[in-house]
């Protein structure tokens, strides 16, 4: 285990590249894979694969090198201030207002990624990125200590690992250097299997150990009282896992958008029909009166009028004939394709049929945006506040199915 950290190093630099060339959104199955390990064995993905954690190391082994002193947060203060990602983790989770997600369009992490893959980043959120890095010489993973909400999430998706760090007591010479070793400031020493939310399962602990097979990792011992409150808290963790799940399939917000969707879908029909019908009757109506009244002259400029402002109100989708387009814009993960419904010259539905943008973020640009586009006919629509690129990508993904249906 004392090479580890060489190994670590190469297992890093190679994710970075991967995440350049979106390997982790393009192929799901290594997300289900990372998913799987941090149920059984803790949170690989901050200690090995995560790039701003990679970009963290690395200014903090440039500080070293520098000659800057590695400072550790007061443990009066540390014990307090390690909830805060989880705080804001939950904030974001069930309340999830304006003001909080323009706070997390800041986030570097997301942000850092995003530069990878090669999407534009506001001026502020690049100072942001560079901010952490810089503190990096100072602390280790500032970041991932106090404001990462991914790395929250994981770490509590992997309380209940049965693989993880254990220390065996009977060897341990309490020199404490796997405390001071450790990135996320957890006091190694005073544990037997460690089941910290805030391990990145790094194997700096081991590898500082002066006594071999002191700190190891495997499954963990358990005496049998031990061993009957653990599953009985693991049994009710996945029952309230499948719960969520079968609550999200069955009553999920996928379900009612398309739900919602379809409503303001079949208004926007009824309200074309009956425009249609009736410019089609007015036509008609004067037609008639052509023939019988000598007064046509002064009525054919209205109709003009009235002809010119339906045109008007036809927007974008002007001169397109009826159908359904499929166009692709560019949102803050990856690509997204959209579904574009065209009828009597107006855009009637607007569905989002793949994306790989967080949920969450999502969910929040697509509650608006088709509807702001279909209401005003026009994809010059007011972005969303803390979903800005996934605002983009679905705009863009509308100019782009309107541009091919030309």
């Amino acid at each position: 285990m004392k090479k580890i950290q060489k190994y670590r190093f190469i297992v890093q630099s190679l994710c970075l590249i991967l995440t350049s060339i979106s390997f982790f959104i393009n192929f799901r199955v290594t997300l289900l894979v990372v998913l799987g390990l941090t149920f059984l064995s803790g949170v690989f993905y901050c200690g090995w694969i995560c790039p701003f954690g990679f970009i963290q190391d690395i200014f903090s082994k440039t500080g070293l090198l520098l000659g800057i002193k590695k400072r550790k947060m007061p443990k009066s203060i540390q014990k307090f201030l390690k909830f805060t990602r989880y705080i804001m983790f939950i904030l974001i989770t069930l309340i999830g207002t304006d003001l909080i997600f323009t706070i997390m369009s800041f986030d570097p992490r997301a942000n850092f990624q995003n530069l990878l893959l090669g999407n534009m980043v506001i001026l502020s959120s690049i100072v942001v990125i560079f901010f952490f890095a810089l503190i990096s010489l100072f602390f280790e993973r500032p970041f991932c200590n106090y404001l990462c909400t991914e790395g929250a999430k994981y770490g509590l998706m992997s309380l209940l690992r049965p693989i993880t760090i254990k220390r065996n007591q009977s060897k341990c010479i309490s020199c404490k250097k796997c405390d001071k070793a450790c990135p996320m400031n957890i006091e190694v020493s005073k544990c037997n299997n460690l089941r910290s939310a805030q391990c990145i399962n790094c194997f700096q602990c081991i590898t500082a150990c002066p006594v071999e097979n002191t700190l190891t990792f495997g499954k963990m011992k358990l005496t049998k009282n031990e061993s009957k409150k653990y599953f009985s808290i693991l049994i009710a963790a996945l029952v309230l896992i499948i719960v969520v799940l079968m609550y999200n399939i069955f009553n999920g917000t996928s379900i009612l958008e398309k739900t919602n969707s379809d409503i303001d879908s079949n208004s926007s029909i009824e309200i074309t029909d009956s425009v249609t019908s009736e410019t089609t009757d007015s036509s008609n109506s004067d037609s008639t009166s052509n023939d019988n009244n000598s007064s046509a002259s002064e009525e054919a400029p209205v109709i003009e009028s009235e002809i010119a402002e339906t045109l008007d109100e036809l927007g974008d989708a002007e001169g397109i004939d009826d159908g359904t387009y499929t166009g692709t814009g560019k949102g803050f993960r990856g690509n997204m394709t959209v579904e574009v419904i065209i009828k009597n010259q107006q855009i009637i539905s607007i569905e989002v049929i793949d994306h790989v943008d967080d949920a969450k973020w999502f969910n929040r640009a697509n509650n608006t945006i088709p509807d702001s586009i279909i209401e005003s006919q026009s994809t010059d629509v007011d972005l969303v506040s803390g979903a800005t690129y996934s605002s983009i990508g679905i705009r863009d993904a509308v100019i782009d199915a309107l541009e091919k249906a030309k």
